[in-house]
């Protein structure tokens, strides 16, 4: 996979939705909320591509979610599965993911940095932002104190600033 896409220069100050994190929730997040219209800034700490231990294995709910945001066809070119395996000492147990009306009965093997690179990828073609090597330090209070909510009169600053 490439690396997803960052967006460079500067950015207004102010915008809709600011995302702490790039990885596959936040970029799910990034990508809902700009298809909605929304501005979106997603701030990853990392650099794509990154790797995570354990973090390849999609359950149905994760896969559900994905082909809902139209990254069906992405899944299919990695290796799907029909079950788990379990093995401890000395037992072998196979069971297939429970029937449900919602999600597939199937999962896939999707290495970490491909997932994080085309859902995120997917967040930017969608509008969002994204900055990558760029850590949300602290927000800090509006200089009158007065918080508008739970994330209105936020300010986030770059360790760099």
């Amino acid at each position: 996979m490439t690396d997803p896409p960052s967006s460079g220069g500067t950015h207004d100050p102010v915008v809709d939705l600011l995302v702490v994190g790039g990885g596959p929730a936040g970029a799910a997040t990034a990508y809902w909320a700009a298809t909605h219209g929304l501005d979106v800034v997603v701030v990853e700490r990392k650099t794509f591509p990154r790797d995570k231990t354990c973090g390849d294995g999609l359950t149905p709910r994760a896969v559900h979610q994905l082909e809902v945001m139209g990254l069906g066809p992405t899944l299919e070119r990695y290796h799907r599965f029909e079950g788990l395996r379990a093995i401890a000492h000395g037992r072998t147990i196979e069971m297939a993911w429970p029937d449900h009306s919602t999600y597939p009965s199937y999962g896939y093997v999707v290495r970490r940095c491909d997932l994080d690179a085309f859902v995120a990828d997917h967040a930017v073609t969608a509008g969002a932002s994204l900055l990558q090597g760029t850590e949300a330090v602290r927000p800090i209070e509006p200089p009158n104190g007065a918080v508008t909510g739970a994330i209105g009169g936020a300010i986030v600053l770059d360790r760099a600033s």
